[in-house]
């Protein structure tokens, strides 16, 4: 099948290899390069790099809608939207001849928005998955076409299920795009009612508190690493947290209730229960495993 690819970060990446492998991509739209880290350096998206690297042609418009009369004059049968960052309106989602078809990290009408991923693993849900969707030009709302549930690991970091999810994403989408030429078009209408809401993720949520259940704690550690990571104070110093295991105790939360280099425990006290640090990062310095953190930061404690 001939094929616009529209993608910008990193989660698309199996998509947009996996379409390159069985089908025509045509066109690859991404977001404009933006300027990032400290000296504000100009850097491609991660999917331009990709499709550069692919050797497929790539444009950049601020706004998509800026190039809507050369995708109306392109032959193609599907547009692939995956992870765009930009509302798609509707007079260039009904350009293609199939349609448009979207990957949503999410058992949709569950987490539409941002933030899908991040947001299931901080309310302690116990299975996600991921969602191929007729697109529409409201958010993520369009029809669904296929659907794969996922477990959640209790452990399981926003980092981790998110590169599980793209892989299995990109296989989801083949299959979408099997039934497609076979015929096999399924839509079924999400039901609004039952839609909840993933908003962005806020500077403010970064921060923990430790007055709160060492289980919520625990789970939005685990929503925000690797990025943008939580942080915290422990005896009046900055840390940034990544990885955090629940644990048992009581104490003033905050309080470090135990702290053992060889056996790598540095356990604090929340409102309900405790949780052990397992990877730390002390301002200006690399992430560190526990026993190594407590060798060279515990007499602090």
């Amino acid at each position: 099948m001939d094929v616009v690819f529209v993608g910008t970060s990193e989660f698309g990446i199996p998509a947009l290899k996996a379409l390159v492998e069985k089908h025509n991509v045509k066109l690859v739209i991404s977001q404009p390069d933006r300027p990032k880290g400290r000296g504000r350096k100009l850097l491609p998206t991660p999917i331009k790099e990709e499709a550069l690297k692919l050797g497929l042609e790539v444009l950049q418009p601020e706004r998509i809608k800026e190039i809507h009369p050369l995708l109306s004059q392109m032959d193609f049968d599907v547009m692939v939207v995956v992870s765009y960052g930009q509302i798609i309106p509707k007079e260039i989602l009904e350009i293609p001849k199939v349609g448009p078809l979207n990957i949503h990290p999410s058992l949709l009408p569950k987490y539409r928005g941002a933030a899908p991923i991040q947001r299931a693993i901080m309310n302690g849900e116990k299975k996600t998955g991921t969602t191929i969707m007729w697109m529409n030009e409201r958010l993520d709302a369009g029809d669904i076409f296929l659907q794969k549930e996922v477990e959640i690991d209790p452990d399981e970091i926003y980092g981790e299920l998110h590169d599980r999810l793209s892989l299995i994403s990109a296989k989801l989408l083949l299959e979408a795009l099997e039934k497609i030429e076979r015929g096999e078009i399924v839509r079924i209408p999400q039901k609004d009612e039952e839609a909840t809401y993933a908003k962005p993720i806020s500077k403010e949520e970064t921060v923990i508190d430790w007055s709160r259940p060492a289980t919520e704690v625990h789970n939005k550690v685990r929503a925000l690493s690797p990025k943008p990571g939580t942080w915290c104070t422990i005896s009046g110093a900055r840390y940034k947290i990544y990885r955090t295991a629940l644990s048992s105790g009581q104490g003033t939360p905050g309080e470090v209730l135990e702290k053992d280099i060889k056996k790598g425990i540095l356990k604090i006290a929340c409102g309900e229960g405790a949780v052990n640090i397992m990877e730390i990062q002390p301002e200006g310095k690399r992430v560190m495993n526990t026993s190594d953190f407590l060798r060279g930061y515990g007499h602090r404690l």
